[in-house]
């Protein structure tokens, strides 16, 4: 049962758009920091912001292992954007600050000659995999709203849900692992669609 959202607040989330999301949806957001995430049935790790600053907070006030801890213990996290990104061990962001190590594979900026970076625009996700849950009322490609300059390079290819084309780089931009769903895309920007896949998420994480 979904009944306690936490959204981490590590001074780089978008909290105020994920929290109307979340309230749009049902369910009552609470804004949390350092303690008692435990007690939260789905944790959210939102972001807009800078790799290694977002790390050096988050290892600074012991809260990494705690997310690591929740994770590990089988309750669902949803990482968006930057959220996604710090999933990874290392970025090229940031090559001193090492992320959360909770997905194998590395994030890279994007080196592209004829597209503008950031990736800022409405973009299609071409999803990968089949999940009823997870697809229900989407279409095999939908449009959604994306804002950053770096993406995944994932080495689990069994974990990647979801795939995007910029100029002529193909990248992970959402994944799904066990209880770990992330989009790179901000699926609370993402209108009517977003949404519906917000909303499926969260069905899933009932559902495991």
């Amino acid at each position: 049962m979904i009944r306690r959202v936490g959204i981490i607040n590590y001074g780089a989330g978008n909290l105020k758009s994920i929290s109307k999301a979340i309230k749009v949806l049902g369910l009552t957001p609470v804004i949390v920091e350092i303690n008692d995430i435990e007690k939260f049935d789905l944790l959210i790790l939102p972001g807009v912001g800078n790799f290694g600053s977002a790390m050096k907070i988050i290892r600074k006030n012991g809260l990494s292992e705690k997310i690591v801890k929740y994770v590990s213990s089988g309750k669902p996290l949803l990482g968006i954007c930057l959220g996604l990104q710090l999933l990874f061990k290392k970025s090229e962001e940031d090559k001193n600050v090492s992320g959360l190590g909770l997905i194998k594979g590395e994030v890279v900026k994007f080196r592209v000659k004829k597209f503008p970076v950031p990736h800022m625009c409405w973009n299609i996700v071409q999803f990968e995999q089949k999940n009823s849950v997870l697809l229900n009322g989407l279409s095999k490609e939908e449009y959604f709203y994306f804002v950053h300059s770096y993406y995944p390079v994932v080495e689990e290819k069994n974990v990647v849900f979801g795939t995007t084309v910029y100029e002529k780089t193909k990248f992970c931009s959402m994944l799904l692992k066990n209880n770990i769903v992330a989009t790179q895309f901000h699926i609370e920007k993402s209108g009517s669609k977003g949404l519906k896949l917000l909303n499926n998420i969260i069905t899933y994480f009932k559902k495991i």
